[in-house]
């Protein structure tokens, strides 16, 4: 989506990254062990950087509404909210 490598996202999250004397880092939240990211969030993250082109993938775009039914059933499980 973005064009850079997992470990560059998670750099992103745990270390977050320096522009103009600010630390700027991607908003994500732990659920189940794993990061979760909304796009929105993601979007905002890139454009704060800025050079970055993000493409939307429209081949998984059906698959992205089943996982998102998913995640929003276990947000309710566990009374969590995501803000990206």
């Amino acid at each position: 989506y973005a064009g850079v490598t997992n470990t560059t996202v998670y750099h992103w999250i745990e270390l977050g990254v320096t522009r103009s004397k600010k630390r700027l880092f991607l908003t994500a939240v732990t659920i189940g062990g794993q990061y979760r990211i909304e796009e929105p969030g993601l979007n905002r993250f890139l454009d704060s950087l800025g050079g970055y082109e993000y493409v939307e993938d429209k081949s998984t775009e059906d698959e992205s509404a089943e996982d998102e039914s998913a995640e929003g059933k276990q947000n309710n499980n566990n009374n969590q909210e995501v803000y990206g």
